[in-house]
């Protein structure tokens, strides 16, 4: 599926419906008198409002409170109603709403983990980070952009097996079959299911990631893909019951189960060239036996946090011709390619442009752009 079609609404829709009895504890904060209410658009969602007014989706119970005498049902909003924001809510750029030229900020809901911290570089504690809702922008006169939720946890991993934590597992599938029919223990999106947590902490509006372990790439480690994401609705001693907000592929009983990895884009900052000297290579395609290369396929590279290799670098891929990466001009590029995860040792990138079909695993690399201030 091609990852720029794929939207954060269908996330959107199914936390606030899993979250629905959830309190926030800044409800309390008085409306602004002096801001307009929102008026209500087809097809919004608490939500998208309050990641849009507040930067954070996860406090929509903020708005819910000051606007019980309109809202009767927090899962139930309707074209026309006109809501109060808390009084942090920031201007509303636009009045077209969140899907707009620049749709998204990003959204806080905690401190992000430093850039260089190498603990729990693969998966983080809790969903409470800061994460952005926008997507990659491929025109060079356009706005940089940010990497999409979508690129960023649908990415696949190389990774040593040692830095993943632990993992629970799918143990359950409710509903998965009320008919009775002969359907492989596979979940849908909006399924619950079951988790044995195998230890794990997590709470009610964690965020839990469904994976599987591929093939061993040496000596960089294993090939971790992503199946699926998880909004944790009830825990009970070693196990959790979740929702599935989003699916990257085929999540079945039995797969692994991790928490969810800390994600931070700061959507102020705007690609820049690169001074500095940076140089790597593309380890291998991310889909074994895969010949060629097209638009947001993803590859791995022997650069990661450990080189200061950051969410969003741009780089430059060269030909096994080129005497050196460093001394090639941008314009003998055959493609250009964006970091969407960083591991200690490895990043994951997925193909931003291709100016040449002809890259190749082993390809030299050299960092182009990053985001700046």
């Amino acid at each position: 599926m091609n990852r720029m079609a794929r939207t954060t609404a269908l996330v959107a829709g199914a936390m606030v419906l899993a979250l629905g009895g959830v309190r926030s504890a800044g409800a309390q904060e008085a409306g602004d008198a002096s801001r307009s209410p929102h008026e209500v658009r087809r097809g919004e969602t608490l939500w998208e409002i309050s990641a849009r007014y507040l930067r954070n989706p996860y406090r929509w119970p903020d708005i819910y409170e000051l606007n019980r005498d309109v809202v009767q049902d927090p899962h139930w909003i309707f074209p026309g109603e006109r809501l109060r924001m808390p009084g942090d809510a920031a201007a509303v750029v636009s009045s077209r709403g969140y899907d707009e030229a620049r749709p998204a900020t990003g959204y806080r809901t905690g401190r992000p983990a430093p850039a260089t911290d190498l603990s729990g570089t693969v998966f983080g504690t809790r969903s409470d980070q800061l994460l952005s809702l926008s997507s990659l922008q491929l025109d060079d006169d356009a706005r940089p952009a940010v990497v999409s939720v979508s690129d960023f946890f649908q990415a696949s991993l190389l990774v040593d097996p040692s830095e993943s934590g632990p993992m629970g597992r799918t143990v359950r599938v409710i509903e998965e079959n009320p008919l009775d029919l002969n359907l492989p223990p596979s979940a849908r999106l909006h399924q619950d299911v079951v988790v044995h947590l195998a230890g794990m902490q997590t709470a009610p509006g964690d965020l839990l990631q469904s994976v599987r372990w591929g093939r061993d790439i040496n000596p960089f480690g294993q090939v971790l893909e992503s199946k699926a994401l998880l909004l944790v609705t009830r825990t009970d001693a070693d196990s959790a019951r979740a929702r599935v907000v989003d699916v990257y592929g085929d999540y079945r009983v039995g797969d692994p189960v991790t928490r969810a990895a800390d994600f931070f884009v700061d959507p102020e900052l705007e690609h820049a060239e690169s001074g500095e000297i940076l140089n790597g290579r593309i380890i291998a395609f991310a889909v074994e036996n895969q010949t060629v290369l097209d638009l947001y396929d993803e590859v791995f590279l022997d650069l990661g946090l450990r080189a200061g290799v950051k969410i969003g670098d741009e780089f430059l891929v060269f030909s096994h011709l080129e005497p050196s990466p460093a001394l090639a001009e941008p314009e003998d590029a055959l493609c250009v390619l964006r970091v969407v995860r960083v591991t200690g040792s490895t990043s994951t990138a997925v193909v931003h442009k291709v100016r040449d079909p002809g890259t190749r695993e082993g390809n030299p690399v050299r960092l182009s752009r990053r985001l700046s201030g």
